[in-house]
């Protein structure tokens, strides 16, 4: 049965990027995005795959999440295609069964921003913009309006995906296990090919990538931020 693969992060560190790559690698793989959050994700993909209407998938996710995912991997198995979900830290409860079977069964990928700073600040531009994601060329870049950091709710922010990070780490440090870091694939889409190719044991394709999802941000973390000087402290490289 061919190992599933589960790419574990947490949103605004540059998944969909990941995904979005991996699934130009890897053409007639199963890629799906965020499936185990409570409302689920990727519906037309799991219906096509499984057979399974939106309904019977957000019930599978809240009963039986590892049922949902021994379905896709058994059936992507069947038909020899690469399957990759990703999961958020904090889609499900730590002890959920879900983690004990990535780590026996699965190749856990582990996908994280050096800075958190990047990834706070990201939360708080699309919260403000309304959007999440952007692709292609066309239409005009949404205007980001001055935005004030609070220090200690940025604090928080950190403490909490340092242990994230850390429970991820611990818990999987001795399976089938590969730490990528967003600032080193971001570099280009080769690094990420790079990367993706290494993790799979796979030579990477012969011909050139490109993907259509742009970076939301053209300006510097100072220019965004209104009272930087009180928080530029915590710009920076922590993990």
């Amino acid at each position: 049965m061919k190992k599933g693969n589960i790419l574990i992060s947490s949103a605004r560190s540059g998944t969909n990027y990941f995904l979005s790559v991996f699934a130009k690698c890897f053409t007639d793989a199963f890629v799906v995005k965020e499936i185990f959050r409570p409302a689920g994700d990727s519906f037309p993909q799991l219906e096509e795959l499984l057979g399974l209407n939106k309904d019977q998938v957000v019930e599978l996710v809240g009963s039986n999440p590892l049922g949902l995912w021994q379905q896709i991997t058994q059936k992507c198995s069947e038909q020899e295609r690469v399957a990759l979900a990703k999961i958020f830290y904090y889609h499900v409860d730590s002890d959920n069964a879900l983690w004990s079977h990535f780590h026996d069964n699965n190749r856990v990928i582990h996908l994280i921003r050096r800075n958190p700073f990047d990834v706070f600040l990201s939360h708080k531009v699309a919260s403000q913009t309304g959007k999440w994601q952007q692709f292609g060329s066309k239409g005009e870049p949404v205007e980001v309006q001055p935005l004030v950091i609070d220090a200690e709710e940025l604090q928080a922010f950190i403490s909490k995906q340092s242990a994230f990070i850390d429970a991820t780490r611990a818990r999987f440090g001795d399976a089938d296990y590969h730490e990528v870091f967003y600032e080193d694939l971001a570099v280009s889409v080769d690094e990420c090919v790079a990367a993706i190719s290494s993790i799979m044991d796979t030579p990477a394709p012969k011909s050139a990538i490109s993907i259509g999802l742009k970076k939301q941000k053209d300006k510097t973390n100072a220019d965004l931020v209104s009272n930087y000087d009180d928080v530029a402290i915590f710009d920076k490289n922590q993990f």
